[in-house]
């Protein structure tokens, strides 16, 4: 149905104008706040705007406003319209097809010589719009371009229309950072994203959420929409998508949406990918991207037979390397007789770990959760089979499903973490663990983004028995930044900390401020990382040489 508005669609209309320009041409937008100020202003045209609505929803909109072309001291007034928006998820249905004959014919009736723009390129052109400089009509500072488009109403009125184009003031306004931040608050939270892929048109922005085989699911507002790899990641050997890339895509409603681009990373967890073979029987080595754009990690880890510090040491390595926060929860504190023993043991590890104990089972310790579990940040969730991770998302998901406080979980009391059954509705499948090793069977089968009702979002992976090191020096000189330290602080700069005179590291064992045990353990990762990445480097020159070849074998 498109109609005129009313003032109980306001804050509908507002909220699908934010969402069709979210994060379009950069962080966030500011469009509905145009649309919740102009109309106050003395330019706007209530009786040409309409909106559009199905199933009781505002689901597009059209706002026009009166401007002017000034051609010295003569002033010709004009129409235009801005926002023309429509609800995202009905991209390419024909709701703003509609909006524009139904309005463009009012404008008509009223007597207006045309209508002047600021509109996409190749969208507006398709429906009779061409670009200014046809007309000999510039903007306010001499330019034309694309997407300053016209369409006349009145081909006599309007050939005699010349000069610069002058939008109301109001539109200049929406520019307030501070009454920009006040409306958007008033709205459910959407993160605001600043990627070079931004200034979209005809793509969308959306963030792959799962990954079976060589199907992929993007996540796109609230919908999980089916899409493939355009040709070119193949042709190009392209970096394929992992869960939590943002992608953009071609988006289709009606089948699979196309992947056009995998926008940059601000964080990736790696592990070596040595197919199937053990370690030392490797002939290729290739690099595996798990997951990408977290803020934390959650390294889960169960208080029982299963705990293993130095498959911690691994995790929280990778974790650094990969940009990410390290946050090692240690579950089934239930079971454990005393907890602070591993506690301390991992905070010796890195000062820049943080360590809680939980039991999902009973709530306890799920509270100090609470600050990472923030609108608009991404954990990851990293551990063995077994030691709780489905449990814990499970968990945390229904808390936030049914807690009723408007600010906090904890802030009107009425929910508490205690109340959370873990087995409710399963958002991850669980599994007992084998009681005779402690060892758990594989629930997760492959890495899930679940999104939070309070805007953050989990990602969880399955299960690994043992995390691989590949080129991640730095990672590890940063969980073991007190060796790095005085590493840095021998008499040579290439020590081996062996027999060279001078050593700081061999002085600090020697002196007891510094364990053989976690000197080894650093020594021994640095070893493998280090082994990984020139298995690595020689697996990725042999491809290169192989490239070279011609069809005789010969280069």
């Amino acid at each position: 149905m498109i109609r005129k508005e009313r003032k109980e669609d306001y804050k509908k209309t507002e909220y699908m104008t934010l969402r069709a320009f979210w994060n379009m041409h950069g962080p966030g937008c500011n469009e509905h706040l145009l649309v919740h100020m102009l109309r106050d202003a003395e330019c706007y045209m209530p009786d040409l705007s309409r909106v559009a609505e199905l199933d009781g929803e505002i689901v597009g909109a059209i706002m026009y406003s009166r401007a002017k072309v000034v051609d010295g001291n003569q002033e010709h007034e004009v129409l235009t319209f801005g926002p023309l928006c429509v609800e995202p998820t009905l991209h390419d249905s024909g709701v703003g097809r509609m909006l524009l004959e139904e309005t463009i014919p009012l404008a008509r009736e009223e007597g207006y010589a045309g209508i002047i723009i600021f509109g996409e390129p190749a969208y507006y052109p398709k429906h009779g719009f061409k670009t200014c400089d046809h007309f000999g009509i510039t903007t306010a500072d001499s330019s034309n371009f694309d997407a300053f488009m016209a369409y006349p109403l009145d081909e006599e009125k309007f050939s005699k229309i010349h000069g610069k184009f002058y939008e109301d003031k109001i539109f200049e306004k929406c520019d307030d950072k501070e009454a920009l931040d006040a409306l958007t608050k008033e709205f459910p939270y959407h993160k605001p994203l600043k990627l070079s892929c931004q200034w979209l048109h005809e793509e969308r922005l959306g963030r792959i959420c799962e990954i079976q085989k060589n199907t992929y699911m993007i996540k796109f507002w609230e919908k999980e929409l089916p899409g493939k790899l355009k040709g070119a990641f193949y042709q190009e050997n392209r970096e394929l998508p992992v869960v939590g890339d943002y992608v953009t895509f071609s988006y289709n409603p009606y089948g699979d949406s196309v992947i056009t681009s995998v926008c940059e990373r601000s964080s990736v967890l790696k592990r070596p990918d040595q197919s199937g073979h053990a370690f030392g029987y490797v002939k290729t080595m290739q690099e595996q991207v798990m997951v990408a754009n977290f803020d934390y990690v959650f390294i889960v880890a169960s208080l029982n037979d299963n705990y293993n510090f130095n498959r911690i040491a691994r995790y929280v390595s990778v974790t650094l390397q990969g940009n990410g926060i390290p946050v090692v929860i240690l579950t089934k504190v239930d079971l454990c007789s005393n907890p602070g023993r591993y506690v301390r043991e991992i905070e010796t590890l890195s000062d820049q770990v943080r360590v809680h104990t939980i039991s999902a089972l009973y709530g306890i310790g799920l509270e100090e959760l609470e600050e990472y579990l923030k609108p608009g940040k991404t954990i990851a969730i990293l551990g063995s089979s077994g030691v709780g991770k489905s449990t814990l998302v499970n968990c945390v998901s229904s808390f936030y499903k049914n807690s009723t406080c408007s600010v906090g979980p904890f802030a009107e009391g009425k929910f508490a973490w205690t109340d959370v059954p873990n087995v409710g509705e399963e958002v991850m499948k669980t599994s007992e663990i084998r009681e005779k090793d402690s060892k758990g069977r594989h629930t997760t089968t492959y890495r899930q983004m679940i999104e939070l009702s309070n805007g953050a979002v989990l990602i969880d992976t399955p299960g690994m028995r043992e995390l691989g090191m590949c080129g991640v020096d730095e990672g590890i000189d940063e969980t073991f930044s007190d060796i790095a330290d005085l590493a840095a602080r021998c008499k040579f700069s290439d020590c081996r900390h062996d027999t060279e005179p001078g050593c700081a590291v061999k002085a600090a064992i020697e002196e007891g401020t510094l364990s053989w045990e976690r000197y080894e353990l650093f020594q021994n990762l640095h070893a493998e990382s280090d082994k990984a990445a020139k298995m690595k480097n020689i697996s990725k020159q042999r491809k290169i040489i192989n490239k070279g070849r011609n069809d005789n074998g010969k280069y």
